[in-house]
């Protein structure tokens, strides 16, 4: 079974994580401690093409490895290998991963990525770990990422779905549809996000039918950039250092932010993870 979804976006992302992921073993082979590297939502190890909405997003028949197999092929290699997936068809498929990587040391496991985290973290002990976060939309919780932080111990890779905060807050403030309140809340770990989120217009009056200026002056959503700007800060306010973030799209519509943030208060320690993350990132420009 392979797991059907992504696009040129999803090569970009493994290629990145790839390159850190040898920098990050290479770098830490010969500390006192384990490194271990997670994966929350783990998938299968492979991912094939995948047509949405009638178009062709990969290139026909071609298969290729998934952030799992990526892992499992780095060497220097890790300690530990962590992945996780609550999807039964996927689990399933890690089992055999697991049964042709028989030198490594893997653990698995199939739970909701929000017990999952904070309970990998709590176990953590003197290792060191990357935790690699690609949910398959809104699964993850923003209160999540304060495990992960609290740990001092964790490089993170994680995906934020701007697409779907920007389909789920239209640029009028009205028209934002009550049930997708509390996934926004879950989401972006703050019921303020609206009086954040949203600036009042301030073009010019215009008169209505009858000549008059309306004063009635409606709310917009930040652009896109803006609100890029508003997530970064809000993970720097758990994270002690966070990268710029790559963005990634699909033909030419933002879908992700890919961010990177090092929970190590050490500045040697994320100074080191920003060199090796700037180089990489300076390769990857543009959508």
């Amino acid at each position: 079974m392979k797991h059907k979804f992504g696009g040129v976006w999803t090569r970009k992302k493994l290629i990145v994580l790839e390159q850190y992921l040898h920098a990050y073993s290479t770098a830490l082979k010969r500390q006192p401690f384990q490194i271990h590297y997670v994966d929350a939502f783990a998938g299968t190890g492979f991912h094939s093409t995948v047509v949405e909405g009638g178009q062709q997003m990969l290139i026909p028949e071609e298969d290729f490895k998934g952030s799992v197999t990526t892992a499992l092929e780095i060497e220097p290699g890790f300690d530990q290998y962590h992945f996780n997936d609550l999807d039964p068809n996927h689990f399933s498929e890690l089992r055999k991963i697991r049964e042709k990587f028989s030198d490594k040391h893997i653990e698995l496991y199939q739970q909701d990525a929000n017990e999952f985290i904070p309970e990998y973290c709590q176990r953590l002990g003197n290792a060191r770990s990357v935790l690699f976060l690609d949910p398959y939309s809104t699964q993850l919780d923003w209160a999540t990422l304060s495990y992960v932080a609290a740990t001092g111990k964790v490089d993170l890779w994680m995906l934020f779905p701007i697409s779907v905060i920007l389909r789920m807050t239209p640029r009028d403030s009205d028209c934002v549809r009550p049930e997708w309140k509390s996934t926004l809340d879950r989401l972006l770990g703050t019921s303020d996000w609206e009086s954040s989120l949203y600036k009042e217009d301030t073009s010019p009056l215009t008169p209505d039918l009858f000549d008059s200026l309306s004063n009635e002056q409606n709310e917009f959503r930040l652009n896109t950039k803006e609100l890029e700007n508003w997530v970064t800060s809000r993970l720097k306010e758990i994270f002690p250092y966070v990268a710029k973030p790559l963005m990634l799209k699909n033909n030419g519509r933002p879908l992700f932010l890919f961010y990177f943030a090092v929970s190590n208060e050490n500045e040697t320690a994320w100074g080191l993870a920003s060199r090796i993350v700037t180089s990489i990132q300076q390769n990857f420009t543009g959508g």
